[in-house]
């Protein structure tokens, strides 16, 4: 793609492009379907990087009037507007083939009321009691107390000065639609996203720090170089003495990723021994242990506990498991061809399904339809 057809295509996803730059671009995408990909690309990566935060505002059928037809004066919007307006129409897919009578509503039902994931969690203790945590409890956990903040989340004090007689176990669970922050007694602080469990005792004592974990946490580890940090999942061991990474090592799912994003960590899986540099993510395959090791952006996979989902060219099969693990639905796909759809963009966590599920349909060439409790996946 030459220079000429890129100023060309941000003139008009900035809502500044002349009639004459309007009709050249559609002349071009219509040459060949090599351009026709190019420009896709470019306008998935283009709304990426600009992310969507002003979706509310966009005035779609304006938007697709002005690209699609000539008919529409130029955008008086702010440039940010109007680059989200153009790009979510315009992007993997080509909106317009899909939508020629406007944007499809979902059937009336709950998803405007099923908001994203909440600060919940229980713990239960050495004795197999289970306790329903909210900021303001306090449970006493033998020689230690656990202590739940509305800004810290759950927090171990010791109460004894010497070693406890026999180490205690505690287990943290976040439910499907849930999301928490706790603090281990070494100070360490662990994000934990929905559908994730940790085990972990109640005080670290000897010389190694250990947990074990599945789901997905994100941890900023105490510096300890006595007693590294230890996280085991089920086919997986990460040690690190102080920095921060990301593990994800659902149940059932094919791979288990560590993401470092600080520091330095050594990670084993099998006869496997890889060392980590921040944008360094180990990846492995938990059925043949086999393991490799890439260069990510950590952004992609750290961002979840900052409150955002930022996706780059991820598959809707994976996508929906993520956002029904979010939101505490099920997806099912009708459409086989449905699962490899992409989808690039980046949007708040906090916004409510039918947003998430409008956002998708409109960048992925997919369409949703609510049957009962579950989320049916079409392609188009």
């Amino acid at each position: 793609m030459d220079s000429f057809i890129e100023e060309t295509i941000i003139a008009c996803l900035q809502g500044k492009s002349t009639r004459e730059q309007e009709d050249n671009l559609r002349a071009w995408i219509d040459e060949s379907e090599e351009n026709r990909a190019a420009y896709e690309r470019f306008c998935a990566e283009y709304y990426r990087l600009n992310y969507a935060g002003a979706w509310r505002e966009i005035n779609e059928r304006q938007a697709r009037r002005r690209i699609f037809t000539g008919k529409a004066r130029p955008s008086r919007q702010p440039w940010y507007l109007s680059s989200a307006a153009a790009a979510v129409l315009l992007t993997v897919g080509i909106g317009w083939l899909a939508w020629p009578n406007g944007a499809r509503e979902l059937p009336a039902l709950s998803t405007e009321l099923v908001q994203g994931g909440a600060r919940k969690a229980t713990l239960i203790l050495n004795d197999g009691t289970a306790v329903t945590l909210s900021p303001g409890s306090v449970v006493d956990v033998g020689y230690a107390r656990a202590e739940d903040d509305s800004s810290s989340g759950l927090t171990y004090r010791s109460l004894e000065a010497s070693s406890p007689a026999r180490v205690e176990y505690n287990t943290l669970v976040v439910p499907r639609g849930g999301i928490y922050l706790m603090t281990f007694s070494d100070g360490t602080r662990a994000w934990l996203n929905a559908e994730t469990s940790v085990r972990y005792p109640v005080v670290f004592e000897g010389r190694t720090r250990e947990i074990f974990m599945d789901g997905e946490i994100f941890l900023e580890v105490a510096k300890d170089s006595e007693r590294p940090f230890i996280v085991h999942t089920a086919t997986t061991t990460t040690r690190v003495t102080g920095t921060s990474f990301n593990v994800m090592a659902y149940p059932g799912e094919r791979v288990t990723e560590i993401t470092l994003a600080s520091g330095k960590v050594t990670v084993n899986a099998g006869d496997a021994t890889l060392a980590l540099l921040p944008g360094e993510q180990a990846r492995v395959d938990n059925a043949s242990l086999e393991t490799t090791k890439h260069a990510v952006n950590r952004a992609y996979y750290t961002s979840w506990r900052a409150g955002l989902f930022d996706f780059d060219g991820m598959n809707l099969e994976e996508l929906c498991t993520r956002l029904g693990r979010w939101y505490n639905v099920d997806f099912v796909f009708v459409s086989p061809p449905a699962r490899s759809r992409t989808f690039t963009g980046a949007v708040k966590r906090d916004n409510n399904l039918q947003f998430m599920l409008d956002f998708i349909e409109k960048t992925s060439n997919v369409r949703f339809e609510i049957k009962g409790a579950t989320i049916e996946v079409h392609d188009l």
